[in-house]
């Protein structure tokens, strides 16, 4: 077992969590109530199950007919994971309380201002308020238009960042979406929607702290491009999207602080049983070079129950330590050297989601062989993570 700080956690907190999980497993036979036809093709209603009613008492208020408010709900999310690391450099094992956050919603004015604010924790919730996750103000005057001005996610990597972390079917992002260092900032981002055709733009601080920044250290600004393929190809989804980004890196920049340009591509595929995305990077300027990809599919070997998750991830750099390994949990491999930097990097991780309440509660479990090479310092990498945990949110 590790003993670093940061992996430890209290076996009362595992236990509650993995007997809440167990718990929550035997009630998953419930059937969500939905409207149903009868044999004679009246409408019956099915009461809510014990799942539904327990997650709908986070909406603490809900009146359409409110001028001002129409909803207010709380919000949070825990995902914990264990690991097991057998590599070349090392081995190494730990539970990590990977997210822990807590906020609200509010909708005001007729559904036009939504409002959110959430906070995190740290790994063994110790410090217990470590500082905001998303805190901004959302104006949506037309269906196909939005303006949002506060702490929020870059628009970047459509797929690996932008989608909510909820809905993540591996543990970990990819590493070379981690190797950009794209964060959430704070600032002002316009979406849109004209048709099938999709659009963004944003102005970023490069400055970010606990909470907001001090907006002092550049600018970086994006914009990007989707359109919606469905009708075309004939899928239940079918997205092509392109972001770009530009930052103004200074030596004060806490944030888009590595490349002066990053691009993304995204195609994301769905229909029925199975889904396919791939998804490219490049990253240029103040730091040497890098691209890669992501090609990862899904097939839900039981229909929105147990899903077969795959991902074969490609990065290369221009230098010989280009390319840093997977804070998660590569770089914990205890004799690792050189501080785990290659040009060349590649990984494949196969497992499996087990849907308790869709994406509101469930099971993971996956590995993930991972090889880097090329390293100035000799940090090359070679193993495999080994990982199950649970995700949860509300």
């Amino acid at each position: 077992m590790s003993t670093h700080p940061q992996r430890r956690t209290s076996s009362f907190l595992r236990t509650g969590a993995i007997s809440a999980s167990l718990l929550l497993s035997l009630t998953s036979g419930l059937q969500a109530g939905a409207p149903s036809s009868a044999a004679d093709g009246a409408t019956r209603f099915v009461e809510p199950s014990a799942l539904d009613q327990l997650w709908g008492l986070a909406t603490l208020y809900k009146d359409e007919g409110n001028p001002f408010l129409q909803e207010f709900k709380l919000r949070g999310r825990y995902h914990g994971q264990y690991h097991w690391l057998d590599s070349e450099q090392g081995n190494d094992e730990g539970w990590e309380d990977r997210r822990s956050r807590f906020g609200f919603d509010a909708r005001l004015f007729d559904k036009k201002i939504e409002l959110r604010a959430d906070f995190q924790s740290s790994d063994g919730f110790d410090p217990f308020y470590n500082g905001l996750v998303d805190a901004f103000l959302k104006w949506k005057p037309s269906e196909d238009f939005s303006l949002t001005l506060g702490r929020q996610k870059v628009q970047i990597g459509a797929f690996d960042f932008l989608q909510p972390s909820t809905h993540y079917s591996t543990f970990e992002r990819s590493q070379i979406f981690n190797q950009l260092r794209v964060d959430r900032a704070s600032g002002i981002v316009g979406e849109g929607k004209l048709g099938s055709l999709t659009y963004q733009a944003g102005v970023y601080s490069n400055d970010i702290d606990l909470e907001f920044g001090q907006f002092g250290a550049g600018l970086a600004y994006g914009a990007g491009v989707g359109y919606d393929l469905k009708h075309a190809l004939n899928l239940e989804k079918a997205d092509l999207r392109f972001d770009y980004l530009h930052s103004d890196v200074q030596e004060q920049s806490t944030v888009l602080n590595r490349y002066e340009h990053v691009l993304s591509s995204t195609l994301w595929l769905k229909e029925g049983r199975w889904s396919l995305v791939t998804e490219a990077y490049a990253g240029s300027g103040h730091s040497p070079d890098v691209l890669g990809f992501i090609v990862q599919p899904t097939y839900d070997l039981v229909l929105k129950k147990l899903q077969l998750v795959a991902r074969y991830t490609f990065s290369t750099g221009n230098g010989p330590d280009s390319l840093t390994a997977q804070t998660r949990y590569e770089r914990e491999a205890p004799d690792l050297t050189g501080s785990g930097k290659g040009d060349r990097y590649q990984a494949g991780y196969l497992g499996l989601q087990y849907f308790i309440y869709g994406e509101k509660l469930k099971l993971l479990a996956g590995v993930e062989y991972a090889d880097l090479n090329g390293g100035g310092n000799g940090g090359d990498y070679d193993g495999f993570t080994a990982l199950t945990g649970i995700r949860f949110y509300f």
